[in-house]
């Protein structure tokens, strides 16, 4: 049973390293950009996972600045390109080993929540608290639970891990944590946040939260 989190997250890193001039193929003929329409995005906004800068220019054109943090030099050199002109600063980092310099009004991750191992899922939600602004907000949009029926995943494995496969034919695991709007809710208020989350017919997993008493 492989149980070592730190490789598979390593693993994680190296798949979307590999898939970065590919990766937005996944955004063709979705109507996904809307789903962020409603969401309370404002003032300087924290963009953890940034991949290439799909969602990085949406979120300039509603907020203040952009700080954008990914792992993969390979995404944000992509995403650089997309965001240029735009009021964006990007860092290289983990975002699981990540702290935040100073705080955000809005904090938003897309395709990101389902890649963090479950242990530790409390540390990066307390790290996104050191970040959101008193009064702030989390924005995220996510696979739904829906999408589970496609996936192959990884067996004997205490991290729920997916594989993912490359142009040339290799396979890498990912994490991959799926959930229910309800149980990711009642998870999240264990840990002293207020959400509401929703499922959309696209279908997409959106949602908001904020501190139930500010750090």
């Amino acid at each position: 049973m492989d149980d070592d989190v730190q490789t598979l997250l390593a693993e994680q890193v190296t798949y979307y390293r590999a898939h970065a001039p590919d990766y937005d193929v996944a955004y063709l003929g979705k109507d996904w950009d809307h789903s962020i329409d409603e969401l309370p995005i404002t003032g300087d906004v924290l963009e953890l996972a940034c991949g290439t800068g799909h969602w990085t220019r949406l979120l300039a054109a509603r907020g203040r600045s952009v700080t954008a943090v990914d792992a993969a030099p390979e995404m944000l050199a992509l995403a650089r390109q997309r965001a240029k002109g735009l009021p964006v600063e990007f860092i290289q980092a983990d975002v699981l080993a990540w702290q935040p310099p100073r705080r955000f009004d809005t904090v938003f991750f897309a395709f990101w929540l389902t890649h963090v191992p479950p242990v530790r899922f409390a540390a990066f939600w307390w790290m996104v608290a050191m970040a959101l602004a008193p009064g702030g907000r989390v924005c995220f949009v996510d696979d739904s639970d829906q999408a589970r029926a496609g996936e192959r995943f990884v067996s004997d494995q205490a991290t729920p891990a997916v594989w993912r496969r490359l142009g040339d034919g290799s396979e890498r695991r990912v994490v991959k944590v799926y959930y229910r709007p309800g149980a990711l809710a009642a998870r999240l208020a264990e840990l002293g946040w207020s959400a509401e989350v929703h499922e959309t017919s696209t279908p997409l997993l959106v949602g908001t939260a904020r501190r139930t008493s500010d750090l």
